[in-house]
């Protein structure tokens, strides 16, 4: 599958055609063209933020020096998890990725994005600046990858075909998840994990294969799970971390002047990325259920199961007990020490070794 996978990668990068030069190239920057893998296509990661970025932005800005032709990883055949792989081996020159779908290889990508470690996008914001710096230079001096920034979806949450009154309800019952945090949550409540790729979660919904799936809030009415899932619970399960990332021979082959154009053209996408992300659980939770206003499209009627007092118990139990034990395991020493000095200082939790 990989090397299906792989041959088609290449074959992507190598197919996309790019538009006339424009009349005027500032001597500043030098002409550069590159082709980028965006995120889930019909969520509004890429369509409100990615897009115009690549296609506007990024052309207005450099006066037409730099052009991009950017399409998302799910309409070129990619399931998710390797990406982060294409972009190692530089079959990709730049793509943004979900880390946790390569969090079962690559234990540091969910190092920021534990189930049950932060309930806010403004905590997750502090914990991914804590680590930014040490998880840049694992990147590079582990997996020939440059780091040029973060982004995250709305709260991860539960949506179920059948009812439910609290978390433990779920015991018995199949639920997509993705990444190696969000499936030992999954096996810490009693349930079965399983792994299907976002594009086939909600068929899997509509013919009974899973019984419940993670995903944004938000994410999951615009992909219209509201179909096949008729109850919904607010209790943020993670977040979603995703990051920009770029071939770091490739990149060190760009000009300078090009690599720090685009550093700080990217940071500012990273900030729009995290406002966009704060408002978007509430709108999602809006539209699934119809309790308030929703500005994506007909509201759904799904049934909000509220939160209560034993789910959080339960997150707090399964983060303690299932998430930080198996994550330090998969991780190793090194990683744990990263992971202390950075995260655990900013959560103020120490992981054993």
């Amino acid at each position: 599958m990989f090397l299906k996978h792989l041959v088609a990668a290449a074959a992507v990068a190598g197919s996309f055609v790019f538009g006339s030069a424009m009349a005027q190239t500032p001597p500043a920057l030098p002409s550069t063209s590159f082709n980028v893998v965006g995120s889930i296509g019909g969520l509004s990661m890429y369509t409100s933020r990615e897009v115009p970025f690549w296609t506007v932005t990024v052309p207005k800005e450099s006066g037409g020096a730099i052009k991009v032709q950017v399409k998302p990883f799910t309409e070129l055949g990619f399931k998710g998890a390797e990406i982060f792989r294409l972009v190692s081996s530089g079959t990709l020159q730049f793509a943004t990725t979900v880390l946790n779908y390569n969090s079962g290889e690559v234990p540091m990508n969910e190092a920021a994005d534990l189930v049950g470690l932060v309930g806010s996008v403004e905590e997750l914001e502090k914990v991914i600046d804590a680590i930014r710096p040490a998880y840049a230079k694992f990147l590079e001096e582990k997996h020939g990858i440059k780091l040029l920034g973060f982004g995250s979806y709305q709260a991860q949450v539960l949506y179920c075909r059948d009812a439910f009154v609290t978390i433990a309800d779920l015991k018995g019952r199949k639920i997509r998840a993705s990444g190696a945090s969000q499936q030992a949550f999954v096996t810490h409540i009693g349930a079965s994990p399983l792994n299907i790729a976002f594009a086939e979660v909600q068929p899997a919904l509509a013919s009974g294969v899973v019984d419940c799936a993670i995903t944004g809030a938000l994410s999951g009415y615009k992909s219209k799970w509201h179909e096949a899932a008729k109850f919904i619970s607010p209790m943020p399960v993670n977040f979603g971390v995703a990051a920009q990332l770029a071939n770091l021979k490739w990149w060190n082959s760009l000009d300078p002047k090009v690599q720090a154009f685009l550093q700080t053209e990217l940071n500012k996408l990273e900030k729009s990325i995290f406002e966009q992300a704060r408002t978007e659980t509430q709108t999602g939770i809006n539209c699934n259920t119809g309790t308030g206003p929703c500005s994506e499209g007909a509201p759904a009627n799904m049934k909000l199961v509220p939160v209560t007092p034993a789910d959080e118990a339960l997150r707090k139990d399964a983060l303690t007990k299932a998430i930080l034990p198996s994550f330090a395991k998969r991780c190793g020493p090194d990683c744990v020490k990263t992971w202390n000095d950075t995260v655990g200082k900013t959560v103020n939790i120490t992981l054993a070794p």
